[in-house]
């Protein structure tokens, strides 16, 4: 299945839980409106600018947007194994061990602890842009 950019936007704005698309229109700087044509399919060709905004502000990487536009992205980003290269060798060796050792549950539960470091991170970067 070819994911197009306007399902891998949408759907990555909807992973980040609370995010509207007034809320990625600010964080990628541009507007509601632009998000929306995006999302509805009648934005197909985004400026770099505002790939690059929509890549910081969903945290996806910007190779995988081109790719959505292109019509090559096969998988949403999330969904696709990558081979894990951090530079941090102990958190690496913890992701290589959680994928291993852990299943069900605990896994769940390692993967929303992480979502949610994650989403705390964004809100307070969101604060401190605010406040500028």
């Amino acid at each position: 299945m070819t994911v197009a950019l306007a399902q891998l936007i949408r759907a990555a704005r909807r992973r980040l839980g609370d995010m509207t698309q007034g809320d990625l229109g600010k964080a990628a700087g541009t507007s509601l409106e632009n998000v929306t044509a995006i999302e509805n399919g009648r934005n197909l060709q985004p400026g770099p600018e505002l790939i690059a905004g929509l890549s910081s502000a969903l945290d996806l990487p910007v190779e995988d947007i081109y790719a959505a536009i292109a019509g090559t992205l096969d998988d949403y980003p999330w969904e696709k194994p990558r081979e894990i290269d951090l530079r941090d060798a102990e958190l690496e060796l913890m992701f290589r061990q959680v994928d291993s050792l852990l299943e069900g549950e605990p896994k769940e539960r390692v993967k929303s602890f992480i979502r949610f470091t994650l989403n705390e991170e964004r809100r307070r970067r969101k604060q401190e842009k605010e406040e500028k």
